[in-house]
């Protein structure tokens, strides 16, 4: 991973209320993708340069404009981003730009959100849980870890075509109710945020790899058997943790399968449009349970050694 320890301090000036011309064409990004990508020495920089190659100029100023909010906030020296281990959230235009696009480019509305986001990493000191969860994990010899290397229904399906990790969440084979209560919700949820923030640091790996800026990935839900006792036992984790995953890490959903769907999926689907931020709904495509229905779809995210056996069968 990157080291980001010791970055220097980006500042911008703020647009003017009755200017800046965002609309302007994207001739000088059009510029710097003719140039050969260097990647800057200053790791928060070289951020910086990626995401510029890759958005628009009006998406450019509105994220200059978000970056001095935040700076004017104080939030450059808030615990979750000063804190050991801790990254400089505040200041990487790539994190700054998802918050940026799940409020619409409402950069007040964004900086509210990264405030919460941030006290919740802060309180929950989640920094300090995943590297000790990532150092338990690796020993592999904790009762918890041996419990969900055994009984996880999340898994790696490889990487998809833009070099991202895809995953799998498999809800067919799954107790989520059953493992909350032999390990904790509070480790199920470290499990998954470990697993996210890893996916985000291949993100950052492959941005540095390419100068292009592209941080959100691929989830297969497989929601056969999703309705039975041991299905429904999934929903008081999510009832409780979703609102966490969406403000703390938002914007992270390219697009989600959510395939095999039972019958009586609509009652179930009320309750998590409900919960669902309304960018997020657009990102989902339902499917039923022949393979047939989505595997055209499939092959154009993924390469065929990222679609297991599993998933070209219509059994799960």
């Amino acid at each position: 991973m990157p080291s980001v320890m010791a970055p220097k301090i980006l500042s911008f000036a703020r647009v003017p209320e009755n200017g800046g011309d965002t609309d302007v064409p994207d001739a000088a990004q059009s510029e710097l993708l003719q140039c050969p990508w260097v990647v800057p020495e200053d790791p928060l920089e070289a951020e910086w340069e990626a995401v510029r190659r890759t958005i628009d100029a009006r998406e450019l100023a509105q994220l200059e404009e978000l970056r001095c909010v935040v700076q004017e906030r104080g939030l450059d020296k808030h615990k979750a981003c000063i804190g050991e281990g801790a990254a400089p959230h505040s200041q990487k235009a790539a994190t700054l730009l998802r918050f940026l696009r799940a409020r619409s480019g409402d950069c007040e509305a964004a900086a509210w959100l990264l405030e919460e986001a941030l006290d919740w990493r802060a309180d929950f000191d989640i920094d300090r849980k995943i590297r000790e969860w990532r150092s338990e994990w690796a020993e592999g010899i904790s009762p918890r870890v041996r419990v969900l290397q055994k009984y996880t229904f999340m898994a790696p399906l490889g990487l998809d075509l833009e070099g991202l990790p895809a995953v799998a969440i498999r809800h067919s084979v799954s107790d989520l109710g059953g493992l909350c209560r032999e390990i904790g919700m509070e480790t199920m949820l470290v499990y998954m945020a470990a697993m996210i923030e890893d996916q985000f640091e291949r993100a950052h790996e492959r941005m540095m790899e390419r100068g292009h800026c592209l941080t959100n990935f691929i989830e297969v839900w497989d929601l056969y058997h999703a309705l039975s006792p041991a299905g429904l036992g999934a929903v008081p984790f999510y009832k409780k943790y979703a609102s966490v995953f969406d403000k703390v890490y938002p914007e992270r959903l390219r697009v989600c399968f959510i395939i095999r769907v039972p019958w009586a999926w609509n009652t179930v689907w009320r309750f998590f449009e409900a919960i669902m931020p309304a960018a997020t709904k657009k990102k989902i495509r339902i499917k039923g349970c022949r393979a047939d229905s989505w595997l055209e779809e499939f092959r154009a995210l993924l390469p065929d050694e990222s679609i297991p056996d599993w998933l070209r069968s219509d059994s799960a």
